[in-house]
Order: C-alpha cells, then structure tokens, then sequence
C-alpha cells in the first residue's frame, strides 16, 4: 500500500506506508509465536535440577563453571546412619549363658590361667548371673578361689560372702584348695554366723522338686486292669483298678458260658443273661475310669517335672 505526497509543484511521489490497522496485529502474532517456542524451555528452566539450591541469593551449579576444590558436591541425601554406641552403655547380654560360654569359663580356671577365668566368671555372674542356680554357685566358689590365688583377698572374701548368703552349707573342698583359703572361709562363715547374716540352720533357697520324675510312656497309660496307675507310681489305686476289672471280667466271662450252656429257649437264663450284660458294661465303665485317671495323673506329673527343671534352669533372683 502506497500513500501520495504532494511536494513543491505538486509532483506525485510514492514511499511506502503502514497500515494502521495491520501493523499491530502482526507483531501480537510474532509475539505469541514466540511465547510459544520459548515455554518449553521455560518450563524446563523453572523444574528444580537434582542438587541444585533453591533458596534465592544462594549461587547454582550451573553458574559456575567448575565445582571448587572445597565446596561439597552435590549428591542424593544418603540414609541416616545409626548412632555409634556410646561407650558407656553397656552391650545387651543373653538371658542365660550358653554351655560354651561356660565351658570356657570353666576350663580357664582348671588350666589355672586365674586372670582369664576372674573375666569370663565375671561376665556369668555381673550385673546379673545368667546361670542356673547349681552352676551360679560353683562359680561364685571359682571366682572367689582365683581371686584369692591372685591375691585379691577382699574381693575374694566378697564372693565367698555372695555364695554363703545363697548356700548356707557351702564348703571347699580340702582336696582342690590350700588350707589357707580353706580357714579364711570357715572364719568368714563364723562372720556372717555371728552377724546374723547366716542361722546355723540356713538352707539354700532351691526349687521344690517334683513327687517324682518319672513320667509313664503314653501308650502304657492305655491298658486296662490299673497298669496306668502303676506306671505313675500309684500301687494303691492300681490294685484297686486291677482287682475291680478282674472281678467284673471273669463274672462276665462265667455268665456268659453259663448263658451259653443254658441255650437261647430257656426262659431261666433270662436273669443270668441280664446280670453278663450288666458285668460286661460295668467292666468297660471302670476300665474307662481307669484309662482317664491313668492319663490326667500322667499329664500333671509331666507338668510338674517340666516346671521343676524350669525353675532349676532358670537364673537366681537378686
């Protein structure tokens, strides 16, 4: 489009022009043409890169062209570490010791390497023995032996006093020790005697042991005519199975070959044959009775036992 300019002697000249209307137009256009290629790269721009800071004023890796030697790279948070144990936290220890652990214990102090067996015993015993009550005071006595042997007296002296306290009637044996360790024992026992710490009748605190610890076979405990109740060490009520049954069977066994010899058209064996069916379920009843109690007692034994060994296992309460 053209625009006419009249100059001077009114000679037409022609020199482009813009339209007012168009103009406008083709620029916004330009502008959203560009708007668009750019958001993409905007909204790349915009996404957060992996260890890069997003705090305003804080410099990007990118900015700057090589990482300093000092400045910490950029990685993935790492998962957090346990805390280290401090060291005065003492380790958790075993309930129990294992036999190895006593063992070896053990064999320290036979082979007389006394400084080795004082730890090893000392681990069993402190803070809280991890023994059966037996094995507790067999090494309360070794301890104590190699604490003396390697002068330690009064610490010896104070695990003499720990076993004499839990067993009253503890005594060393003149063969395995010296006599004077030996007299050194008997003086403290005469001690804590005197103290009231000890009564001259003072026993160990041990676990009440079962009635017995024989526990019947399962399938004995089956059989009819009281061999249950003699399997768990009842004779009284076995005899009395044994002789009820007995009595009940052979009634039963006569009635029934009476019956028999009677034969079946005899209105006169009807009471004899009633009496064989009221032996015969009166023997089934009692020997039913007698299989029952055979396995009730048998369980509360096994019971019993199990708890027994139970408490013998366990450690001493402090």
């Amino acid at each position: 489009m053209a625009e006419r300019v009249t100059v001077g002697d009114e000679r037409e000249r022609r020199r482009p022009g813009v339209a007012p209307t168009r103009a406008p137009s083709r620029a916004a256009a330009l502008g959203w043409l560009a708007l668009l290629a750019l958001c993409p790269f905007a909204t790349a721009m915009a996404q957060p890169r992996p260890g890069a800071p997003t705090e305003r004023g804080r410099a990007t890796t990118a900015a700057s062209p090589s990482p300093s030697p000092t400045a910490p790279t950029a990685t993935p948070s790492p998962s957090p570490q346990p805390l280290p144990t401090s060291p005065s936290v003492a380790e958790p220890v075993s309930a129990v010791a294992s036999t190895a652990e006593w063992d070896e214990a053990l064999n320290s102090f036979r082979y007389q390497d006394f400084d080795a067996a004082i730890g090893k015993l000392r681990a069993l015993l402190y803070p809280r023995p991890r023994l059966d009550r037996l094995r507790e005071w067999r090494a309360r006595e070794f301890l104590g032996a190699a604490l003396w042997w390697t002068g330690r007296k009064a610490e010896a002296l104070d695990e003499f006093t720990a076993l004499l306290v839990r067993n009253p009637p503890a005594k060393l044996d003149p063969v395995s020790y010296p006599p004077p360790m030996i007299q050194d024992f008997e003086t403290l026992r005469g001690n804590l005697l005197r103290l009231g710490v000890l009564r001259p009748d003072s026993k160990p605190s041990l676990p009440k042991a079962p009635p017995t610890s024989w526990v019947a076979p399962l399938p004995i405990c089956l059989f009819p005519f009281g061999v249950g109740q003699f399997a768990n060490r009842q004779p009284g009520k076995g005899i009395a199975f044994l002789a009820a049954e007995g009595t009940l069977a052979a009634g039963s066994a006569w009635l029934y070959l009476h019956n028999r010899d009677e034969g079946l058209g005899s209105r006169a064996a009807d009471l004899p044959r009633a009496a064989q069916v009221a032996a015969g379920a009166a023997f089934w009843a009692i020997a039913t009775w007698g299989v029952i109690d055979a396995l009730v007692v048998r369980g509360e034994l096994s019971d019993a036992v199990e708890q027994a060994r139970r408490e013998l296992a366990a450690p001493a309460p402090q």
